[in-house]
């Protein structure tokens, strides 16, 4: 995993020249022997039932392709309130702020929500997450460096309520049908594929952005699609997620 995430994050900052590109290469290969080892081991970190349980890959795989999509947009936002909008390190923090703020009232609202409403709650956090993300598009595409500070307050909030619903629901959805006992492989799973997402998504969609020509505006509507489209995607996967969240956490 280290020589995987040292590939791709200096592989997006500083261009695929010979040594990202062996770093990645040698991580696919060690990531691909752990696999066979773990298919082959008496006492392995990942239970083989739970590869066999649909629900949970399903939702293993949602997440690592949803974390992988909000880590860039994360990435790519800050770097717009940057090199677009001209504003300092902090300035950009700050400008954050209303997607953070979403993301803590959805995920405390969704603590009620998740033993009633199960994986429609994961559905309606990715809905409102593509909701904010074409918005914000919109914004982009149409003023481009002009936005106003104030104008992008709305979509970064509504796409921080719909971070917060995803982070708030798509956990205990996906350990959904699973049994006690594969609980912590199943969590540390859940844990090291959400890591290695965050990582691999900010790599790809921030390459996305530098290799754009055009400017900051082009670059970003850009990155902004390939997030849309990737978030439309996972909504397609919700039908395979177990229909409702783990009992006992309720």
């Amino acid at each position: 995993m280290l020589g995987l995430l040292g590939g791709l994050i200096q592989g997006s900052a500083h261009g695929w020249t010979a040594t990202p590109a062996l770093l990645t290469a040698a991580g696919l290969v060690l990531f691909a022997l752990f696999c066979h080892r773990q298919r082959t081991a008496e006492n392995p970190l990942i239970r083989p039932s739970l590869l066999r349980n649909r629900g949970f890959t399903s939702g293993l795989a949602l997440g690592t392709v949803f974390f992988a999509a909000v880590a860039g947009l994360l990435y790519v936002i800050s770097l717009f309130l940057q090199q677009g909008l001209g504003r300092s390190p902090s300035g950009a923090a700050l400008g954050l702020m209303p997607l953070s703020a979403g993301i803590v009232i959805a995920s405390i609202a969704c603590y009620r929500l998740i033993g009633r409403l199960g994986r429609r709650l994961v559905l309606g956090g990715l809905l409102i997450t593509l909701a904010g993300t074409a918005y914000l598009l919109t914004l982009v595409a149409l003023s481009g460096t002009d936005t106003g500070a104030w104008t992008l307050v709305p979509p970064l909030l509504v796409i921080g309520l719909g971070m917060g619903t995803c982070f708030g629901s798509m956990y205990d959805v996906t350990l959904g049908d699973i049994t006690d006992e594969e609980a912590g492989s199943a969590g540390g799973s859940l844990g090291a594929a959400q890591q290695l997402a965050g990582a691999v998504g900010a790599a790809a969609v921030t390459t996305v952005y530098f290799h754009t020509a055009g400017g900051a505006t082009h670059a970003m509507t850009v990155s902004l699609t390939v997030v849309a489209a990737v978030t439309l995607l996972c909504c397609s996967l919700v039908r395979l997620l177990p229909r409702k969240a783990r009992e006992e956490h309720h």
